[in-house]
């Protein structure tokens, strides 16, 4: 679920930021210069050291994984799901979700350039997301299960609910205050609560079901930009909970958290049963293995953080944003 929160977040960010400058000089190569300097340091350096320990980690490489490299990750694992894993130690399976968001940023730059009209924009969001939902009920009529729901969680084309709800919410709030969405913002989460509820029951917190597939992705997708309306507003119940001090922490270094967190779970794992067994506890030995990992997580990321991708991501003065098009985009 937090993938999904995490796409309505990216699709507000980044709606926004493509609204507000869409009539600026450099509209495609800040936006982009900007993207890949977040992105691409992190992400090739990994897979650079990942090479340079092959010899050491004995790394089992095929041509398949060459498609990590342009972002087709997803696609990758979809046709050859070996493809996830390096052989013996590392995983690149959690990285489909960076696909997703790469393949989104290629598309949706250019889409919201050649459609002037706010409105227009907000009937594709809303074409694209009953698009997607027919795509993943034809999957589920015509794929074997497995296959079914795999596809529909990992491609942008069954998946962008989330990213599309996000722009929506950012389409809504330059054409309304922020303070007059408030009443239907809480409606539509209670709403959308109620209905989540209502599916965990059906089928439990397992994605692989008939009842999240169809209608897990937008209910999900929904709740979660409610909730982001809603923290727009200083002194509401969202606001305070964004501004906890532990979670701007965690929201500083989350890349980097997303990046090192499943990268070697096939060796790490390799331990739990270790660490279990000297615990003459299954539990006791689960929670020490996943505060481990949690904890060197954290130290890695922000190591990566302060050491590495600060530096790259000071180079983004050379690709400012420029003042916002119109006065509406400024006071918004």
């Amino acid at each position: 679920m937090g993938v999904d929160l995490f796409f309505v977040l990216s699709g507000f960010l980044i709606t926004g930021i493509l609204l507000d400058t869409r009539r600026t000089k450099g509209y495609f190569r800040n936006f982009f210069a900007r993207r890949i300097l977040r992105i691409f340091p992190l992400y090739y350096g990994v897979f650079l050291l990942l090479f340079l320990a092959t010899p050491f980690l004995h790394l089992q490489w095929h041509r398949g994984h060459l498609l990590f490299l342009v972002y087709l990750g997803n696609v990758a694992y979809m046709m050859n799901t070996s493809l996830a894993t390096v052989v013996p130690d590392v995983s690149l399976l959690h990285f489909w979700s960076l696909a997703v968001e790469e393949q989104f940023y290629l598309i949706w730059p250019c889409i919201i350039f050649f459609v002037a009209c706010r409105r227009r924009l907000a009937w594709i969001c809303v074409g694209l997301s009953v698009l997607a939902l027919a795509i993943r009920i034809s999957l589920l009529a015509t794929l074997p299960a497995w296959y079914a729901y795999e596809w529909s969680y990992a491609l942008l084309p069954t998946h962008m609910d989330g990213l599309l709800y996000g722009a929506l919410a950012a389409l809504w709030v330059r054409s309304r205050s922020a303070e007059s969405i408030q009443p239907i913002a809480r409606r539509m989460s209670l709403a959308a609560g109620v209905a989540l509820a209502g599916i965990i029951f059906i089928g439990g917190f397992n994605f692989h079901s008939r009842s999240m597939t169809i209608a897990g992705y937008p209910i999900l997708a929904a709740l979660f930009a409610s909730v982001l309306l809603q923290a727009l507003v200083p002194h509401s119940w969202a606001f305070r909970l964004g501004n906890v001090r532990i979670l701007r922490f965690f929201g500083k270094y989350s890349y980097g958290l997303y990046v090192y967190h499943a990268l070697f779970f096939p060796g790490l794992g390799r331990f739990m049963p270790v660490l279990q067994r000297e615990c003459h506890s299954i539990i006791l030995g689960g929670l020490l293995y996943v505060s481990l990992v949690f904890v060197g997580s954290v130290v890695a990321a922000v190591a990566s953080y302060q050491l590495y991708e600060k530096h790259w991501l000071a180079l983004k003065r050379y690709f400012e944003y420029k003042e916002p098009a119109s006065a509406e985009a400024h006071t918004v």
